[in-house]
């Protein structure tokens, strides 16, 4: 059975699939701990595509978004 994933080593592997993508994670502090937002590298003005507040969820996305098997 596969062992677990440490939680930073998932928004590390998202934020590295994100730059190799034209994309970029951003962590935000929130009420309920932290927020994770993707955004799409564009000028002038960056676009946010999507948002969660898992590890795993936002590699999930960045993952659907860059389409990245």
């Amino acid at each position: 059975m596969p062992r677990e994933r440490d939680p930073r080593q998932l928004v590390r592997e998202a934020k590295q699939i994100a730059k190799d993508h034209g994309l970029f994670v951003v962590e935000k502090p929130d009420a309920r701990g932290i927020r994770y937002l993707l955004y799409r590298e564009q000028t002038p003005k960056n676009i946010c595509v999507g948002r969660s507040g898992s590890p795993q969820g936002i590699r999930d996305l960045v993952c659907r978004v860059a389409n990245f098997h």
